[in-house]
């Protein structure tokens, strides 16, 4: 399929269906000269410790640094809940963000939408690509938080004055670090 054909609806929930009520959303996006595909394989191909930016601030959050990819996030406990290439990849994770460890949580993928422990609050991140022509679409990047009550959402909230920042950050050098990837590719 080209990517200005219509992609077949989709079976899997979208975003809005898993996770509808949230206390933080956090989107960015940007323009790339390349086809769905060759964006979708510079992001599954992409290493976050590529970035200094990012290298700093994983190691000062105390995370691993070393040939992190998304298919290394899974070692951080986020789970794939989504995977519909070329134009969607979608993962859930759950914890106490706010504490040095981050209390993740195993779970099962398809559980998330029905996760709510006390204390505890649920995140998604989302990486969708929308052709504007067979050469070039829009990418973009959501993360959503929900708490699962108010000592959580107190916590989170106060977290997120400082780190907020810094994990905009984090996806922005992402995008740009994408583009180039991609755009590359797709004159090669």
């Amino acid at each position: 399929m080209s990517s200005t054909e219509e992609a077949a609806p989709s079976t899997k929930p979208s975003v809005d269906e898993w996770l509808p009520h949230f206390d933080v959303e956090s989107a960015h996006q940007i323009t790339i000269e390349a086809p769905n595909q060759t964006v979708y394989d510079a992001t599954r191909g992409l290493y976050l410790s590529d970035s200094r930016i990012i290298r700093c601030l994983f190691r000062l959050r105390g995370l691993p640094t070393s040939a992190l990819n998304l298919e290394g996030l899974n070692q951080l406990h986020f789970k794939p809940l989504v995977e519909e290439p070329p134009n969607r990849y979608v993962l859930g994770l759950a914890g106490q963000f706010w504490t040095p460890s981050g209390h993740l949580l195993d779970f099962d993928p398809k559980g998330l939408q029905s996760l709510d422990p006390p204390g505890f609050a649920k995140a998604i991140w989302s990486f969708e690509i929308e052709a504007v022509t067979s050469a070039s679409g829009v990418f973009r990047t959501m993360t959503r938080v929900h708490c699962a009550d108010e000592g959580a959402r107190r916590s989170f909230r106060r977290y997120w004055r400082f780190i907020g920042p810094f994990s905009g950050l984090i996806r922005r050098r992402m995008l740009h670090l994408i583009k180039k990837s991609a755009e590359r590719a797709g004159h090669e």
